[in-house]
């Protein structure tokens, strides 16, 4: 299990940093445990004081990987001090309160919605650096982080208390009608909360058995553990140099916590006095950071001290007589107790304080829950040393017996790696993103035509695994999915979507006017898209990775890279977007699927990918090109409206860009007309790009005016009858990762000619006429052939018809559906 090779990638989400020593003690043990048990662990948090920063090192001397929003106002910081934290919650607070009781969610969560603002660039960065197996957020109130983020295989919260008990017991104390009231609006507000996202995750952690019971009662989640309390018994040992000092009380914790605030103000007010009227050399001592006015005020009272922060807590523990947990109400498992154990020292409690601890009272703890059993138990206390050796005896053996930290981290890893595996067996259907949200007519050439036909064959075979295809909203009823329940179109570009983004940009710019910060920065804006595309897997066909599928698994269709190869078809600043946009993409891509085995071999021998990362995935022609499909055999009517003739023209269909090398084929034109006094008409279709415009002046030129025809862009429904009537298919490109006119005319019965070049022989093979494609005098001397030897032209059809076989759209859907099913595997191993 300790084979880092083997172990799990963890991401925790934790609104405060766990620093050891100070607060975050129990989540820092853990972390740095994880980091010794998992491949990875990352750690998303937050710095607001000297001390975290400072302190953050033991995380990263562990083997976390941090990922971190820092406090700007921090190095203007005193180690222990707060920063702006405080300003922070207050003015949350003062504009919460005026949305409370209209909110039916919890107070301090929407609190916690802010800090994710805070952190989300952080859980961005942690996303695209490692695709994490594991998600553990950190405490209830934090719980609705899942709904901002991408699926994960598995999902761990951790419930450090229940914060719906937590505010039953308060109004159960409330010392006024009101005060009772808001208590029970917000345990009723915690308990439909909680009960929601314990639902959600894959894995509820609770710190006691009594907490686990309730859980399971109230919430049924779908799985709940126990994993107590760990204490660092190295660090946490009894002193050798400091010895009790008679009649002092020690109470610790973070003394701006309500319940450590209720039990100090309690005991200091209610019970401390009493015991002074008997005991006068008695001192209550209050140590622990933020506290707040009324703890302050506290130290007016004889005998109470209030410390505030304090560097090490140890000396404080090692001197005290009686160490008090006077809590009357609260959750979970009280760490402060374990401590004040480990250091041999005398325990009083009431039951809250202990609850969740393996306690016998009067054997290793004394418990009392109201003002008279307090007074009682802590004068024979500190009166009967006896009394306080046997406890403090028994309470350490039971520190050291049941909570270790390796113990208790292994138990806590066992409980994750047996979720992931029940995760594994039950996550049967893949979910799927599929990018075609630059899928506009006529704009991407060979690649549209390829993103069209795989999506229509996937729709006919794959009824099982799930696909969320991004769509504009012109191609948005190109698919028939009526059939297809498992799959759902997402339009990127519907007026709906429009209007969300006017509606956010509105609320910004009135919460700017307002001076008030937006929650909803792009970041979780970013984050929220991700994940309302519910998916595991995206699959990116254009040869680039969007960033909002950064976060997820990737697979990638690579139809070429030709700016690797020919810089000078491309301008300084089109040459620097691809090599930063698809190289970054090629090389974040978990799988690469070239389209050719000389795609494949270009990735690995230019841009250093590992071999076994790339697979040839061949394309095929679209099925209205084969002899079934209701477009062919009707070239008269298409000819016609093209005013064309049968067997008179040479067929080109591709843009103007560069590389296609129409210059070549005008070439090619001048040669026949004026040595073999041949004088075909070139047909092109496809939009005009940047060649074009040369292109134009290279046919005044040539005086080919009237023998070549740019008819534009064509439906695809007449591209059968083009190839159909053309004498011929020419394709003089440069640079092709695999050249779909070349089946696409083998489907339709013409003979082809066209480029020795890149991919082009091994779609060919032996059904073309090769020619260099910088030798238009090759170019016009294969076309002559074609043109004049009726034998070669029908054994050039006959090869084809062959060679066409081996492409299909079955072979090429069934193996990406592999890919992504082998990359998604990949991640619950």
């Amino acid at each position: 299990m300790g084979d880092r090779r083997d172990g799990l990638q963890i991401l925790i989400l934790n609104g405060d940093l766990p620093v050891f020593p100070g607060w975050g003690g129990i989540e820092h043990l853990h972390t740095t445990n994880l980091a010794r048990l998992g491949q990875k662990v990352g750690l998303v948090s937050q710095v607001h004081t000297r001390e975290q920063s400072e302190k953050k090192r033991t995380l990263t001397e562990a083997g976390v990987s941090l990922y971190l929003w820092e406090n700007p106002g921090l190095n203007a910081s005193e180690p222990g001090t707060p920063l702006h934290r405080p300003r922070f919650r207050e003015m949350a607070r003062s504009i919460l309160k005026v949305i409370r009781y209209r909110h039916i969610q919890p107070q301090d969560t929407l609190i916690q919605d802010l800090v994710f603002r805070n952190i989300s660039p952080s859980i961005l960065k942690a996303l695209h650096d490692n695709h994490w197996q594991i998600l553990i957020v950190v405490q209830s109130n934090c719980s609705r982080w899942l709904d901002y983020l991408p699926k994960f295989p598995v999902s761990v919260l951790v419930l450090h208390d229940i914060r719906a008990l937590v505010y039953e017991r308060r109004a159960q104390i409330a010392a006024s009608p009101v005060q009772r009231l808001t208590s029970l609006v917000e345990a009723w507000r915690y308990r439909r909360f909680e009960r929601k996202y314990c639902r959600k995750y894959d894995l509820v952690v609770t710190v006691s058995k009594e907490d686990e019971a309730w859980v399971r009662k109230h919430y049924r989640p779908h799985n709940v553990v126990t994993i107590p309390i760990p204490v660092d018994l190295d660090y946490f040992t009894p002193s050798t140099s400091m010895c009790d000092i008679p009649g002092r009380i020690l109470f610790t914790g973070m003394m701006n916590h309500p319940p450590n605030v209720d039990a100090a103000c309690f005991f200091a007010r209610h019970v401390f006095p009493r015991i002074r009227e008997i005991i006068p050399e008695a001192e209550f001592w209050i140590v622990g950071r933020d506290p707040t006015p009324d703890v302050t005020a506290l130290s007016i009272l004889p005998g109470v001290v209030v410390t505030g922060y304090v560097s090490d807590i140890r000396p404080y523990i090692a001197q005290a007589s009686l160490f008090v947990v006077p809590l009357r109400y609260g959750s979970g498992m009280r760490q402060k107790i374990l401590e004040a154990w480990a250091m041999e020292k005398c325990v009083m409690s009431t039951w809250v304080g202990a609850e969740g601890l393996d306690y016998q009272d009067n054997l290793n703890i004394l418990i009392a829950d109201d003002a008279e059993a307090m007074l009682e138990q802590s004068v024979k206390a500190l009166r009967d040393s006896n009394l306080r050796d046997r406890i403090r005896t028994y309470g350490r053996q039971l520190v050291v017996a049941q909570h270790h930290p390796a113990k208790l981290s292994e138990q806590y890893y066992r409980s994750i790696s047996a979720a992931f595996r029940t995760k594994k067996r039950r996550t049967i259907p893949m979910k799927v993103a599929i990018d075609l949200r630059w899928m506009h007519a006529g704009v991407a050439g060979g690649i549209e035509n390829l993103a069209r036909s795989f999506l229509n064959h996937l729709i006919k075979i794959d009824g099982v695994n799930r696909y969320n295809v991004l769509l504009p909203v012109g191609a948005r009823y190109d698919f028939d999915l009526r059939m297809s329940p498992n799959v759902r179109i997402s339009v990127v570009d519907s007026p709906h979507q429009y209007w969300r983004k006017f509606t956010q940009r509105s609320v910004k710019v009135l919460s700017h006017y307002m001076r008030r910060s937006y929650w909803q920065s792009p970041d979780i804006e970013l984050l929220r898209r991700v994940r309302k595309l519910n998916s595991e897997v995206a699959l990116s066909i254009p040869g680039y990775i969007h960033p909002d599928f950064y976060p997820l698994l990737n697979v990638l269709v690579v139809p070429d890279i030709q700016h690797e190869y020919h810089p000078e078809f491309f301008s300084h600043q089109e040459l620097a977007d691809r090599r930063r946009i698809y190289t970054d993409s090629i090389k974040r891509a978990d799988h690469l699927c070239a389209i050719s085995d000389f795609t494949r071999q270009t990735l690995i021998e230019r841009l250093g990918i590992p071999p076994d990362r790339v697979t040839t995935t061949h394309l095929a022609a679209d099925p209205l090109f084969h002899p079934e499909s209701p477009y062919r055999g009707k070239c008269r009517g298409v000819l016609k409206k093209y005013d064309l003739k049968a067997g008179e023209y040479l067929f080109f269909p591709g843009h103007t860009w560069q590389h296609k090398n129409h210059r070549a084929a005008l070439q090619a034109l001048a040669i026949l007309r004026e040595s073999a006094h041949l004088d075909p008409l070139l047909v092109c279709t496809g939009n005009p790009k940047e060649a074009h415009a040369d292109l134009l002046n290279l046919i005044q030129e040539l005086r080919l005016h009237d023998r070549v025809r740019f008819l534009g862009y064509c439906p695809m429904s007449d591209m059968p009858a083009l190839y159909e009537g053309a004498a011929a298919l020419v394709f003089p490109s440069f640079f092709e990762g695999f050249g779909i006119p070349l089946l696409e005319a083998m489907w339709c019965d013409c003979p082809i000619v066209c480029s020795n070049a890149t991919s082009l022989p091994e779609v060919a093979g032996d059904a073309a006429l090769f020619f260099d494609p910088h030798s238009p005098e090759e170019l016009a001397l294969a076309i002559s052939r074609v043109l004049t030897d009726n034998h070669l032209r029908q054994t050039l059809i006959e090869r084809g018809h062959q060679q066409s076989k081996e492409f299909s759209w079955h072979k090429f859907t069934t193996e990406i559906v592999r890919i992504l099913h082998q990359v998604r595997e990949s991640h619950y191993t």
